[in-house]
Formats: C-alpha cells, sequence, structure tokens
C-alpha cells in the first residue's frame, strides 16, 4: 500500500528558501547602495543601485517600495555593517570597557564603508540613526552612573556622544596622528573624569 506524504513539508522548505533568497537579494542591494554612495554619486538612482547590485530596476522596488523606504533601510543596514551600536559591546561593561570598544571597532569599518558615511546620503542615514543612538547612550550611562537623572543625564549623554563619535575619532588621528587604542586611553580618562564629578556633585 503506497502512502502519498503530505505536500506541506515541500512547500515549507520552499517557501524557507524563498525567504533565504529575498534577505539575501535585500542585502545585495543595500551593499550595492553603499558602494554607490562611496564613489561619491550625487543623488538617489535606483537604476544606479540595480546597475550595482546586477538585479533589474523592478527587483530593488520588489524589496524596497520607495527611495524613502530604501534610505530608511539605510540606515540599519550601516549599523550592522559597522556593529558600533551593537548592544553585545554593552554587555556587563562599564563606560570606560564601552569607550575602548567602540574605537576599536570604529577603526575596523572599512574604506568603502566610511566613504558611504561620508556622502551626502550618508549624512542623511546618520541623522535618521541619531535618536536611536541618543536613546541608547542615554539608557547605557543612567544604568552605569546610579543616580544621574534630568539635565544631567543629558549633558552626560551628549558628551559621551560627542566623546565616541567618528569625528572625534578622526579629530584624534588628524591633529595628533593617534590611533584607536592611545585615542581610546584619552577618552576612558575623560569619561572616568566625568563619571566622580557627577558622584561628587550628589554627594
Amino acid at each position: 500500500m503506497n502512502v502519498k506524504r503530505p505536500k506541506q513539508s515541500t512547500r515549507t522548505y520552499d517557501s524557507a528558501l524563498r525567504s533565504e533568497q529575498a534577505a539575501a537579494t535585500r542585502l545585495k542591494i543595500l551593499d550595492a547602495l553603499v558602494r554607490t554612495m562611496a564613489r561619491g554619486v550625487a543623488g538617489l538612482s535606483i537604476p544606479a543601485v540595480a546597475r550595482e547590485a546586477n538585479v533589474s530596476v523592478p527587483t530593488v522596488y520588489r524589496h524596497f517600495k520607495s527611495k524613502a523606504d530604501l534610505v530608511a533601510a539605510l540606515s540599519s543596514h550601516l549599523v550592522e555593517r559597522t556593529g558600533l551600536m551593537d548592544p553585545s559591546m554593552l554587555e556587563g561593561a562599564d563606560l570606560q570597557a564601552i569607550v575602548h570598544e567602540m574605537y576599536r571597532r570604529n577603526a575596523g569599518v572599512d574604506a568603502e564603508v566610511r566613504a558611504a558615511l561620508a556622502s551626502e546620503l550618508g549624512h542623511e542615514a546618520r541623522r535618521r540613526m541619531m535618536p536611536q543612538r541618543v536613546a541608547l547612550a542615554r539608557k547605557t550611562v543612567a544604568e552605569r552612573v546610579p543616580g544621574v537623572t534630568g539635565d544631567e543625564l543629558d549633558r552626560f549623554t551628549r558628551v559621551f556622544l560627542i566623546l565616541t563619535s567618528s569625528a572625534t575619532m578622526r579629530a584624534y588621528k588628524d591633529y595628533f596622528g593617534m590611533d584607536a587604542s592611545p585615542a581610546a586611553k584619552d577618552v576612558a580618562w575623560a569619561v572616568d573624569g566625568l563619571q566622580r564629578a557627577s558622584r561628587r556633585s550628589r554627594g
């Protein structure tokens, strides 16, 4: 007696495969956008991105309904590629350790992503990321500096963001010729001083 296997398992496999292929294509398009940005192309051209990704224009629009959707996705894509907002670096680490890790990761960002971030569209993507960065930094400071609240927490958050920004890291390199490790030591020292001052102001 022949027993027919249920077709559901095949459909589930096909669906999973299609999902994997769709995710790969989406990633391919976003990486192509980064390469296009890195070449300094003015504006955002869907056909240019499609050519770079070696896909059709309709394929791009199947994954991103509009240019705005593509730019919105770019922000999170750049976060993943740089690893600079990876929550895993925060687990069990104090602010000084986080500073060292952020500087180490920034030093490892490839030239293509740096060039893309320096473009006009890169600046827009960074602006889109800023509320998320501020919220993460505020939470990070609040958890590691007991008692800091209100305006003091806001000020501490802003200073911490500036000290750990790529602009400050570039300034250390351009002004003093300092690489990530010694620069991070300076910034970690400054952050420690901020923490001590914050504790004294409440003491």
